[in-house]
């Protein structure tokens, strides 16, 4: 499971080192990155993605909603390898959608980490701060 967040830099090339406490999570050199919810990076193990990929896959081809989140994630999806430095190579599309700078947070998600522009991430977690405690009982409390 993934989880707390790390604070990196991401070099001129786009090249993410996986901080050491996620790389376990990533067997087979291999990530899998699309465009994630709310302009992060989304980043995923081979086993996790593939399981996610079926229900993508499963959505029906005539209801335009479901057309346009298949789209969506596989036209933006990209397979990354992990390099023996431990790096991944961010891809320019992703980066520049996001508004990706050189500062980053990459925080664990579950089953996949999200990789975020540094002030986007601190905007994020002020957001997610307002409403917490709210969200948390309606969502928790059955």
């Amino acid at each position: 499971m993934f989880f707390g967040h790390k604070d990196l830099t991401i070099d001129d090339k786009l090249r993410l080192v996986l901080p050491a406490n996620y790389r376990d999570g990533f067997v087979g050199g291999k990530a899998y990155a699309f465009l994630g919810f709310d302009h992060c990076i989304a980043l995923y193990p081979e086993e996790t993605y593939q399981k996610m990929m079926e229900k993508v896959l499963a959505l029906p081809d005539f209801d335009p909603k479901a057309r346009n989140v298949k789209r969506n994630v596989l036209y933006n999806t990209f397979d990354l390898p992990i390099d023996s430095h431990n790096r991944i190579l961010l891809p320019k599309s992703l980066a520049d959608h996001t508004k990706m700078g050189k500062k980053v947070v990459v925080a664990g998600s579950g089953d996949h980490l999200e990789i975020w522009d540094e002030e986007a991430f601190s905007k994020n977690m002020d957001d997610i701060g307002s409403t917490f405690s709210e969200d948390a009982q309606s969502l928790l409390s059955h």
